[in-house]
């Protein structure tokens, strides 16, 4: 038996509209709302990292999802995001907490996968928002 929900925070491709959003439905993970972290995005190609801030300044905007069966869900999307928890610094992505603003004002907990390292070649993501129009959504 798994333990009571955890929230996810998404940015990136996992985002409604984005190519690997279908994970998450396949999931049944549940859609909470939008809102917004401290960090930086970082134009990594055919995805965005996330590297996280302490700045009121620097925001990320995502959307928040609760996993109803977060043991299993979050081992899966941990091989999704190559984020080995046993050996952190050979991950692609790290899962951390972060406080997410939803929008209204609420703050919450959750699961948000940052690069483990600001990247020192990558584009930084104006308005720090995937989805904006214009964006690719491949």
């Amino acid at each position: 038996m798994s333990r009571a929900s955890e929230k996810l925070f998404v940015y990136g491709t996992l985002r409604r509209g984005h190519v690997l959003h279908s994970r998450l439905v396949k999931m049944n993970a549940k859609y909470l709302g939008s809102g917004r972290i401290g960090g930086a995005l970082f134009d990594l190609g055919k995805y965005p990292g996330a590297f996280p801030s302490g700045s009121r300044r620097s925001r990320i905007h995502g959307e928040l999802y609760e996993l109803a069966s977060p043991e299993d869900q979050l081992k899966a999307l941990d091989r999704l995001e190559e984020y080995f928890p046993k050996r952190p610094r050979a991950s692609l992505f790290v899962r951390r907490r972060a406080t997410v603003h939803l929008n209204g004002g609420r703050r919450v907990r959750a699961w948000v996968y940052f690069l483990p390292k600001r990247p020192s070649k990558a584009q930084m993501i104006a308005g720090d928002d995937y989805s904006k129009p214009g964006r690719a959504r491949s």
